[in-house]
C-alpha cells in the first residue's frame, strides 16, 4: 500500500471527487438578504444540486461526482451562473465569515423546506441549531470537498492484502488510514487555505471575544488564519466530550450514536417544546449525527429515510468529506483547481504514509496543533508541541513538504498541475504574504471588510452574468423538483409527532 502511487502515478485517474459550496446571498449594500430562496431555483428539499444550508439566504451548491477537476469546476460554475439568472440584483458573499447581519439575529431566516414531515424535520433541526449555537454562527459558510477512490483501485489493494478481507472492509480501513493521517497533519491545510481572519462587527453582537478592531467596520484575529474554524465558528463545548480519535469505523459510529442518545443539561434547559411548538429535535448532545462538527467525515450515500450514520454503519465508507476549507474569497467559486490538486496530493500522501492508530495523547496533540495554527498561524516564529517537544511550525512544515516531494515529482509526470500546486503552497511558506489569510488582512486594511467583499462579489457577479445562455437541463430539473416535493408530501401518513417518534426509532443503531 505504501508505495502504490510512487510505483504507478497513473493511479490518480482512480480519484473521484465532488464539491459542496455555501455562499450567503446579500443585497447591493452587503446586508444579508432577507428574501426567500427563489422559487425559480426549484424545491430546496428535492433539488440535488441547488439548495440552502442553515438559512433561506445561505445558498448551497452540490456537484455530482467527477473524475476531472476541470469538469468539476465547470459544473459548479454552471450552477452559479444559473442561480445568478434567477436572482434580482443580489450578490454571492465571497467570504466565509458573513456579511452585515441584522441587529436582531433572530431575524436571520431559517431555511423552510415545506410542509412534508421530512421538510418540517429539516427546518426544526435548523431551529435547534439556532437555539444551541446562535443564528449568526450558522451564517458562516465554507467549501466541502468530497474524495474517493474507485472500486477498481480498492480491488487492487484488496489483492495485495495477505488476509483477503472483504472489499467493504478494505475500503473502510483504507479510508480510516487516510483519516488518521489527515487528523495528524490537517494543520497544514489550515496554514495553506485558512482565509477567514476578519469578521464584520455585526457578527460579534452580544458575543465575548478577544479580537481587535480593524479597518473601521470589522474585527481581526491578530495572528490567526481562520475564525470559521476557531472559537467563534464551528466549535462546540458539548461535542468536546465525544473525544473522537478516528481509529476505526465501529468506534466512530458508536461514539456518534452515543452522543445522539445522551441528554445534555444546557440543551435540556432550552427545552424540547414551548407550548405546542418544537424548539429542537431533542435535548441530546447531538440532535442528529450530521450535527457533529468535524474537519473530515467518512461517508456513504444515505438512502431514502435513512440517516447518514446508518448508511455508514450498514455499508461502510464510500468517500471522505473534507470540511475545514474556508471559502477562497479570491476565487469566484470559493476554490481553485490548483487547491484541489494540492488536496489530491495531501490525501494521497496521507494514504501512502504509515498510519498507526492514534492514542488519546496523540489525538490531543493533533487537536492542539490545529488550534494553534487557527489562532496563531500567521505569527512569526510560531511554535507548537510535536511528539512532546516544542518545535518551529515552519520547520516542521518544511520537513513535511520535503517528505512529500518525491510523490509530487511522480504525479507531475502525469499532470504538471501537481507540481504547480505544490510550488504555490511552498511559496506561502517562504512568503507569508501569499497566504490567503494574510491576503485578506492586507486587502481589508486597504479597503475595509464590506467594501472588499462587495468589490469581489460584484466582479464575480459581472463575470457570471455575462454567461447569458440558460441551462435548459437545470431549468427542467428545477421545475421537476416541485413535483418531487409534492409527491413526498402526499405520501405522509403520520402526524409530525408520530413521524418524529417513528424516525428516531428507525435510525437507531
Amino acid at each position: 500500500m505504501k508505495q502504490t502511487f510512487i510505483d504507478d502515478p497513473t493511479l490518480v485517474f482512480e480519484i473521484r471527487q465532488g464539491l459542496e459550496r455555501e455562499t450567503l446571498r446579500t443585497d447591493q449594500n452587503a446586508h444579508a438578504s432577507k428574501s426567500q430562496h427563489p422559487e425559480k431555483l426549484g424545491s430546496k428539499l428535492t433539488h440535488p444540486y441547488i439548495t440552502t444550508d442553515y438559512s433561506e439566504n445561505l445558498l448551497e451548491f452540490i456537484t455530482p461526482v467527477f473524475k476531472e477537476s476541470e469538469e468539476l469546476l465547470k459544473f459548479m460554475g454552471n450552477l452559479h451562473n444559473f442561480t445568478f439568472q434567477k436572482l434580482d440584483h443580489e450578490l454571492f458573499w465571497p467570504f466565509s465569515m458573513p456579511a452585515i447581519l441584522p441587529e436582531d439575529q433572530n431575524e436571520i431566516p431559517l431555511a423552510y423546506f415545506g410542509e412534508s414531515n421530512v421538510g418540517k424535520l429539516k427546518t426544526l433541526y435548523r431551529n435547534g441549531l439556532g437555539h444551541r449555537y446562535g443564528r449568526a454562527m450558522q451564517s458562516i459558510s465554507g467549501v466541502h470537498y468530497n474524495f474517493s477512490f474507485t472500486d477498481r483501485f480498492w480491488k487492487m489493494i484488496q489483492e495485495e492484502t495477505s488476509d483477503k478481507k472483504e472489499l467493504g472492509q478494505v475500503k473502510s480501513e483504507g479510508y480510516f488510514h487516510i483519516i488518521r493521517n489527515f487528523q495528524r497533519y490537517r494543520w497544514m491545510l489550515m496554514y495553506f487555505f485558512g482565509a477567514s481572519p476578519v469578521v464584520h462587527k455585526s457578527f460579534l453582537e452580544g458575543k465575548d471575544h478577544d479580537l481587535e478592531p480593524f479597518a473601521q467596520d470589522s474585527f481581526v484575529t491578530p495572528t490567526g488564519t481562520s475564525l470559521r474554524m476557531g472559537g467563534l465558528g464551528y466549535t462546540s463545548a458539548a461535542q468536546a466530550s465525544i473525544k473522537m480519535c478516528y481509529n476505526q469505523l465501529e468506534t466512530y459510529v458508536h461514539a456518534i450514536e452515543r452522543a445522539r442518545l445522551t441528554p445534555y443539561p444546557p440543551y435540556e434547559k432550552i427545552g424540547l417544546k414551548k407550548g405546542e411548538e418544537y424548539l429542537q429535535l431533542n435535548t441530546h448532545i447531538l440532535q442528529i449525527d450530521n450535527e457533529f462538527y468535524t474537519n473530515i467525515r467518512p461517508k456513504n450515500v444515505a438512502r431514502s429515510r435513512e440517516s447518514a450514520l446508518q448508511a455508514l454503519h450498514s455499508r461502510g465508507v464510500e468517500y471522505l468529506e473534507v470540511r475545514l476549507l474556508d471559502n477562497d474569497p479570491f476565487h469566484p467559486l470559493g476554490i481553485s483547481e490548483d487547491s484541489i490538486a494540492f488536496l489530491h496530493l495531501f490525501l494521497i500522501w496521507c494514504f501512502s504514509k504509515e498510519s498507526p492508530q492514534l492514542t488519546g495523547e496523540q489525538c490531543d496533540e493533533a487537536d492542539q496543533k490545529f488550534e494553534k495554527v487557527v489562532l496563531d498561524g500567521r505569527k512569526k516564529g510560531m511554535k507548537f508541541f510535536s511528539d512532546g517537544s516544542e518545535v518551529s511550525m515552519k520547520d516542521e512544515l518544511m520537513g513535511l513538504l520535503t517528505e512529500m516531494a518525491p510523490l509530487v515529482r511522480k504525479l507531475a509526470q502525469v499532470d504538471p498541475i501537481y507540481q504547480e500546486a505544490y510550488e504555490i503552497q511552498l511559496e506561502k511558506l517562504t512568503n507569508p504574504s501569499k497566504m490567503p489569510s494574510q491576503k485578506v488582512v492586507d486587502e481589508v486594511s486597504r479597503k475595509g471588510f464590506v467594501q472588499l467583499g462587495l468589490s469581489l462579489a460584484e466582479r464575480y457577479s459581472y463575470q457570471m452574468r455575462e454567461n447569458i445562455a440558460l441551462d435548459s437541463e437545470l431549468e427542467d430539473l428545477s421545475l421537476s423538483t416541485w413535483k418531487d416535493e409534492a409527491k413526498i408530501r402526499e405520501e405522509d401518513t403520520r402526524s409530525f409527532d408520530e413521524f418524529l417518534e417513528y424516525y428516531f426509532k428507525k435510525i437507531k443503531i
